[in-house]
């Protein structure tokens, strides 16, 4: 029954003691003024609603040019635009033209990735049978070979694959 006494009493405290100072209005002749408020308006609050109207106007006004400037643009990277009309050379332009590029280049460089790998795999078959070749010390293994590629388009190539492949053996 204390407790409960207690906590009433300290509620009470809490809330009727402290006040609020700060907020009570004071009697002071200063604060006392009189609003110039004749027929419900008040002309300097009517002056700034005034200005604010005519700034968003204003504001308006510029969007409005901005759009209107906007309406040719290109937006980013892709041009999503339902226009038509065109503008001296175009080339590529617009998303399907981008699209049309893209898969291009990817083809080319899939092209040449696979050529690359080719050629590096029959490079390196090359030389290894040019030091097996070598290796079996058989002049006429040899010699036939070059016969082989004798007035052919690889003839040079033969020719130091197999001087390479000697001058690693020996």
């Amino acid at each position: 029954m204390k407790r409960i006494v207690l906590a009433i009493v300290a509620a009470l405290c809490f809330v009727v003691l402290p006040g609020c100072g700060n907020l009570s209005p004071r009697l002071d002749p200063k604060l006392d003024q009189k609003i110039d408020n004749q027929n419900g308006k008040i002309d300097e609050i009517k002056n700034n609603q005034n200005g604010v109207m005519a700034e968003i106007g204003t504001l308006k006004n510029q969007a409005e040019i901005q759009n209107s400037k906007l309406e040719k643009l290109q937006q980013g990277m892709f041009n999503l635009q339902n226009n038509s009309d065109n503008y001296g050379v175009q080339i590529l332009s617009g998303s399907g033209g981008l699209l049309i590029a893209l898969v291009g280049t990817l083809a080319a460089v899939i092209i040449v990735l696979h050529y690359r790998k080719t050629a590096y795999l029959h490079e390196k078959t090359a030389n290894i049978l040019a030091q097996r070749i070598v290796d079996l010390n058989d002049p006429g293994l040899e010699d036939a070979v070059f016969t082989a590629a004798m007035y052919t388009d690889v003839e040079e190539n033969v020719l130091n694959i197999m001087k390479k492949a000697k001058k690693t053996s020996a």
